[in-house]
């Protein structure tokens, strides 16, 4: 079922357009000329081949925000069909979660090479710790998104709290900045966002090319594991009212 409705929304998606997925790479692209452009060329920035650091950061990025901003509201935009069919409740959430990760694993198939060829980057053996750090991201946002998808049913106020969160939680996630060259007082702001972890894991592997520091996987598979607890057991505890509430 969870593979049906992630094909549907895709389908859906790039239905009678002329450049199809493309267009889902348009977003990264166009956030990283313009901060790579305000950043070197107008607040002279020097960090090593700029535009590849923004694109190890924010294709993760966007695949958080707009999974996050999706489950928020995808019990409350199946109301209608949950009503009327009996069927796991959960698996909207999950879905909108495996619909953005296929966006996000097809445009890293897209842009990586290609990034890695022109800033003359090669993959190195670090690269295989995506395969567990991706697996512990996904695990994490699938716990915010069943936490909020809750939430937005009894107040639906939370949708847009979360546009604004997530417009915050931009600016304090490392993705435009290096967290390294920051003064250490600074540094614990911005590792008390849970977030930070994921997207330095990320830059450690395919930026810096090493394997991210011990510390960090642990951090992240205890971010993970709690997301994802915390978050299941809300869901369940509420879903039994989501047919009447919605």
């Amino acid at each position: 079922m969870i593979k049906n409705l992630v094909l549907k929304d895709l389908k859906l998606k790039y239905r009678d357009s002329t450049l199809g997925f493309l267009w889902s790479l348009a977003n990264p692209l166009l956030l990283i000329l313009v901060y790579s452009f305000v950043f070197t060329r107008m607040l002279r920035v020097d960090t090593p081949n700029f535009p590849y650091f923004l694109l190890v950061g924010i294709l993760p990025w966007n695949f958080f925000a707009q999974s996050l901003m999706m489950s928020t509201s995808s019990i409350v935009d199946n109301g209608g069909l949950i009503r009327k069919v009996w069927l796991p409740i959960e698996v909207f959430p999950i879905a909108t979660v495996f619909f953005n990760l296929a966006q996000y694993l097809l445009a890293m198939a897209v842009l990586f090479p290609m990034a890695s060829f022109f800033f003359r980057v090669p993959l190195s053996r670090s690269a295989l710790a995506f395969f567990v750090v991706l697996p512990l991201h996904v695990i994490f946002t699938l716990g915010l998104g069943f936490f909020f998808a809750a939430a937005t049913v009894f107040y639906r106020d939370v949708k847009h709290f979360t546009e604004i969160f997530l417009m915050l939680l931009f600016w304090l996630t490392p993705i435009i900045y290096d967290v390294r060259v920051l003064p250490e007082s600074l540094r614990a702001t911005v590792y008390a966002n849970p977030l930070s972890f994921f997207i330095t894991s990320y830059q450690d592997i395919f930026y810096r090319q090493i394997v991210p520091d011990p510390f960090h996987l642990l951090v992240l598979f205890s971010l993970s594991g709690l997301s994802l607890a915390v978050g299941y057991i809300v869901f369940s505890s509420c879903k039994v009212r989501f047919a009447e509430e919605v």
